[in-house]
């Protein structure tokens, strides 16, 4: 053991890390020349003065709190914390603590690492992540993450709230004309104007190009006509752009959220349906009823026709995607995709078939179909896991984890070669049950995939604490990442921070070799997408199973 200073500073001084010692009077008794150099001091400046004489006093209270826990436990104690240094500088320290004895005496070891860059850009990909780049506004998958959470509350009787989708009317006019950069300040001067009428708990979004959306909290005060109306005439009024003496306007439709409302999807469509009929006339808003939404009668034909197929099975069934092993090509597991053909409806879109399952409570025998097909398929085949979707309203139902493990039990399964997917604003948002459910499959060995993962600030924030064992990024950010520098920068921190946390990270949504090169790269252990394969029918699985080592030809431009 190194008893004397003299022996401490010789192994101290070739860290590659700023290192202090303090005495149990918050004196400082030695810094390395790393620390001088983050201080930008010499060691003769600050040897032998207190925290009292370097730091403002709250900050060396801060210090002199750490170092006497330490003197008092002897345990190692790890902060991070937001200092200023002595040349007024504010930075974020990560700091470890430890208790040595030098010369018969305690003190204070501590190490020091700067983190200022990493947390800096933390903050910024998590702004990216979702915010609209050209007007600072939420993004569409920030404005769903919002739409789930007023969708719960509404349906727990905590409050109301009232979606509203805006088309500027007369703004391809503005770009064609003007030019773009006429067009992009136009938005922005929009945005501003949005944003200004609002309250802070209020959400306001860019969707589209020209598309926003508004979401507004209702305490019982709230009258959304006159909302539509102020809309309207912030619209009307002069924008400070070339384009200025151009008629703008914007058109909006309107869908309340009750406590009726169960996916967000549904309640974006209602909104749709009204803002198209709104369009009809323009620079007016529409508010939502059944009766002017033409795909309703459409929808109720869809719940009718899926009833009779779910009392039968007839013509639904299963597609199986490959999912390809990032470092050699090596398919290792398939998702199982929904399938419904009808003898009169024909091929019914999953989104729609889905969204009126969710909505008419007929999820769940969908979801136990779909389980149970693709557990009894994929069971015979050896080393190769089935990954499966499951709705949020699926994960409400008490009775959804005893349905799981019974269709295992029933196919012979294993349940580490299951993996659920679930989407990340189903489990931000998931209540008790939610949350004992999900705990009690991944005691059992079912594997929790979070997806479309990267997409909201909850993403980079509550990914610690989530119950999951995998990550898939969102094929928004997969695709764009080799040639967009904010998705190339999401996707590589969405990979480091899963695999500190060790979780596995999946990237759907691959098209390209270019984009597989690069997923690789950034730290992806498993690829999904069209380069590899489309879904492909029970008979063509044996054809998908095997290996995909690169480069394969790239078809994406044709």
């Amino acid at each position: 053991m190194i008893g004397g200073l003299a022996g401490w500073s010789k192994v101290l001084e070739m860290m590659p890390t700023a290192m202090f010692v303090r005495d149990a009077m918050h004196r400082w008794v030695f810094v390395n020349r790393m620390g001088c150099e983050y201080m930008g001091v010499r060691a003769d400046d600050i040897v032998g003065k207190s925290d009292e004489e370097l730091f403002p006093p709250e900050q060396a209270a801060r210090f002199a709190a750490g170092d006497d826990a330490v003197l008092r436990t002897h345990e190692v104690v790890e902060t991070e914390e937001t200092v200023t240094d002595p040349q007024g500088r504010v930075r974020t320290l990560l700091t470890r603590k430890t208790c040595i004895e030098l010369e018969g005496a305690p003190h204070v070891l501590a190490s020091v690492t700067d983190i200022t860059e990493l947390r800096e850009s933390e903050a910024q990909i998590r702004w990216l992540a979702c915010h609209d780049a050209l007007t600072g506004l939420a993004n569409r998958t920030a404005l769903f993450t919002k739409l789930d959470a007023a969708i719960a509350r509404a349906a727990s009787g905590a409050g109301k709230a009232t979606l509203l989708y805006l088309d500027l009317d007369g703004f391809k006019k503005v770009n064609d004309t003007y030019g773009h950069l006429a067009g992009d300040e136009l938005l922005v001067q929009f945005a501003s104007r949005l944003r200004g009428l609002l309250g802070p708990n209020d959400t306001v979004a860019r969707i589209g190009g020209d598309e926003f959306a508004v979401l507004v909290e209702d305490d019982g005060d709230l009258d959304v006509e006159a909302l539509a109306s102020n809309i309207l005439m912030l619209a009307s009024l002069p924008f400070d752009v070339p384009a200025n003496a151009s008629l703008i306007g914007t058109s909006i439709g309107i869908a309340p959220i009750g406590a009726e409302a169960v996916a967000a999807g549904e309640m974006a469509r209602k909104a749709d349906s009204a803002l198209y009929e709104a369009k009809k006339g323009r620079n007016r808003y529409v508010i939502y009823t059944d009766e002017l939404d033409v795909a309703l009668a459409h929808r109720r034909e869809i719940e009718m026709a899926l009833r009779e197929t779910l009392r039968n099975a007839a013509g639904l069934d299963c597609h199986y995607q490959p999912l390809v092993r990032a470092r050699d090509g090596e398919v290792i597991g398939l998702e199982a995709l929904a399938r419904w053909r009808h003898p009169r409806l024909g091929d019914v879109p999953p989104v729609q078939f889905i969204a009126v399952a969710e909505e008419t409570g007929l999820i769940g025998f969908l979801g136990e179909w779909v389980l149970r097909t693709a557990c009894a398929r994929v069971a015979p085949i050896a080393d190769i896991f089935v990954a499966v979707n499951v709705s949020a309203v699926q994960l409400r139902d008490g009775r959804f984890a005893d349905t799981v493990l019974r269709v295992l039990e029933e196919t012979r399964l294993a349940p580490r070669r299951l993996e659920l997917e679930i989407t990340e604003t189903a489990i931000v948002n998931a209540d008790d049950v939610t949350v004992c459910q999900l705990k009690r499959l991944r005691s059992e060995g079912v594997r929790i995939s979070l997806d479309d993962f990267g997409t909201g600030y909850s993403s980079l924030t509550l990914l610690k604490d989530l119950d999951v064992d995998k990550v898939k990024i969102d094929r928004s950010f997969v695709q764009m990442a080799p040639m967009a520098d904010d998705s190339a920068a999401i996707v590589r921190a969405v990979s480091n921070l899963a695999a500190a946390l060790g979780l596995s990270v999946v990237a759907e949504g691959v098209e390209t070799e270019q984009q597989r090169a690069f997923l690789r790269e950034a730290g992806c252990d498993e690829l999904q997408g069209y380069l590899f394969s489309a879904g492909v029918p029970e008979e063509g699985i044996a054809g998908v199973i095997g290996g995909y080592p690169a480069p394969l030809p790239d078809y994406s431009a044709g």
